[in-house]
């Protein structure tokens, strides 16, 4: 489901209690660039022998993310349906507009770079440019939060920080123009009947320049606090009027709350990036979601406010609450650009990056990582559809698309929320094959046979995805089939994902498989399987090829 900037403030709740329920959440990013390296270019490193360090390869996406944007965020929330036994899949995709959104006066400015190969990439695979621009969702990063708000704070501040001009000796211009306006403002404040309750400094007749009024505003906030100074007749003269303390209070109130509004609304996604890691989302208006209703009918929008707050106070809750699990495809890249975007600047080592992510998100699964573990240096593809190319015979676990997101049955590979979709059900059904294989003693997992037995019981080890509870595992000993598989099985192992895709392999695998029976759901996660797996990303180009989050690690 694509939504655009104009459904985007009334589909977020929705969208948060779909996060809220997710047994997991896939995502993908499309980018205007992926890398500043050049072949044959500085730093370049094919005619190098030995890989570069991981730190090396960061600083390179490091440098990427900074360079370049997010132009497409994609979500899949995934559902795990034990009664009706299938997986529930909700696909969302947004646009990121880099612009400042429509009604919004921040003052943001931002560059924004396109590599010309990459708007080759995304031409190719139907990337709209226009919907990028003209209804993409906006976003503003928590640093670029903190320095609108400082910035706001100082030009709202009666203590600013704004350093006083000097006027230097030969100007005796803009000295008498001081002198003079101090001592117009001291004679009306001093005058017992003032004939105005205001008073003005320059005039239509003598305009003042911009240097000007930035005099008198010193000079207000130097020598007369209880004074106000504004702007009059297309600036060509100042108003000077007393302070009336309640209704200043009031004006700068509503100015505070307009400023609150705009920068609620220029968060735009990230809201749903704090929603998947446990952010603040006490910035979200609830009267986003106010339903239209007609006259006299109870959907009016004052009267919906108390429910719909209760609403959004409970998914925030349960967002809060929840241990999500992030799931991506060859996620190094994507999460850096991910950070940069709705974060801040990358930090300078990967160490401390490795250290950021996993705050964020503790549980972090990459299906590039799973799909290769085992196999490094077989050479063997591990792009995403062609990893899912095997799969897309084999039913069970079976994931199905929700009836409000039937759009991408037809695919749309490389469009950020088709290739999420894409990513769950690799995660999904690749996950449960290897379980299945080790569980039958098909596969080294470098692991205990007592662990290949764990039932979702098992309180060892692995980490905790949110799914119901069950009782004992998902096959009892009758049913491991351990002596019934074909020795032919063993001789497709170093290649099985291949063998699948090839002419006459399904029916090879199909005809070795028949007694094992297939399990309609992921492995027990509880299950240290697991652990093989959580916190490890698939870096290739790196020595050593693998990027832990985790600490301990």
């Amino acid at each position: 489901m694509e939504v655009d900037n104009s459904q985007y403030k009334r589909q977020l709740l929705s969208i948060l209690k779909h996060i809220a329920n997710a047994t997991f959440v896939t995502f993908d990013l499309e980018m205007s660039g992926i890398s500043t390296r050049r072949q044959y270019g500085t730093g370049d490193r094919s005619q190098k022998v030995d890989k570069p360090t991981l730190q090396e390869i960061y600083e390179e996406m490091k440098d990427a993310a900074s360079t370049y944007q997010v132009v497409q965020f994609g979500i899949t929330c995934i559902e795990e349906d034990r009664e009706k036994e299938f997986y529930l899949a909700r696909p969302y995709n947004f646009y990121l507009s880099p612009l400042q959104a429509a009604g919004v006066d921040i003052r943001l400015e931002r560059d924004f770079t396109f590599s010309s190969s990459a708007c080759e990439f995304l031409l190719k695979n139907d990337f709209n440019f226009g919907t990028l621009f003209k209804s993409g969702v906006p976003y503003l990063s928590r640093t670029e939060e903190d320095v609108h708000r400082e910035e706001y704070q100082a030009r709202t501040s009666r203590t600013s920080t704004i350093p006083d001009l000097i006027i230097p000796a030969s100007d005796t211009t803009n000295l008498t123009f001081y002198r003079k306006a101090r001592s117009t403002i001291s004679e009306w404040i001093n005058s017992s009947k003032p004939e105005f309750d205001f008073v003005n400094v320059g005039s239509v007749l003598d305009p003042t320049s911009g240097y000007q009024r930035r005099l008198i505003y010193q000079l207000i906030r130097s020598e007369f606090p209880g004074l106000r100074a504004f702007p009059r007749g297309g600036k060509e003269f100042m108003q000077v009027v007393k302070v009336d303390v309640k209704r200043e209070a009031e004006f700068q109130k509503r100015k505070d709350e307009s400023f609150e509004a705009g920068l609620a609304k220029q968060i735009g996604l990230r809201w749903i990036f704090e929603a998947l890691s446990g952010g603040n989302l006490d910035g979200i208006n609830p009267r986003w979601f106010y339903v239209e209703g007609k006259d006299g009918d109870e959907t009016k929008p004052e009267n919906q406010l108390d429910a719909i707050v209760k609403d959004v106070e409970k998914v925030k809750l349960a967002l809060l609450k929840k241990q999500h699990i992030i799931v991506g495809h060859n996620l190094f890249t994507d999460l850096g650009f991910l950070y940069n975007t709705f974060v801040g600047i990358l930090p300078e080592k990967v160490s401390h990056f490795q250290e950021e992510i996993h705050e964020l998100f503790p549980r972090v699964f990459d299906t590039k990582y799973i799909a290769t573990h085992g196999r490094e240096g077989m050479g063997s593809s591990s792009a995403l559809a062609q990893l899912l190319e095997p799969f897309k015979s084999i039913h069970e676990p079976l994931v199905v698309l929700h009836e409000k997101h039937t759009s991408y049955g037809s695919g749309k590979d490389h469009e950020a929320g088709f290739d999420s979709w894409m990513t769950a059900e690799l995660f999904v059904k690749l996950t449960s094959t290897l379980f299945e294989e080790r569980r039958l003693g098909l596969l080294d997992a470098n692991i205990e046979n007592s662990d290949l037995d764990s039932s979702c019981d098992d309180d060892v080890g692995g980490v905790t995805l949110n799914v119901p509870d069950t009782d004992g595992g998902f096959f009892s000993d009758s049913e491991s089939g351990e002596g019934n598989v074909p020795a032919a099985w063993h001789a497709v192992q170093l290649n099985r994902f291949s063998v699948l895709a090839d002419g006459g392999g399904e029916d090879k695998i199909a005809e070795t498989t028949t007694t094992v029976k297939p399990s309609p759901f992921m492995p027990p996660i509880k299950s240290s399987f697991w652990d093989v797996y959580v916190n490890k990303l698939r870096v290739n180009a790196a020595e050593g090829g693998i990027c832990h989050l985790a600490t301990d690690e």
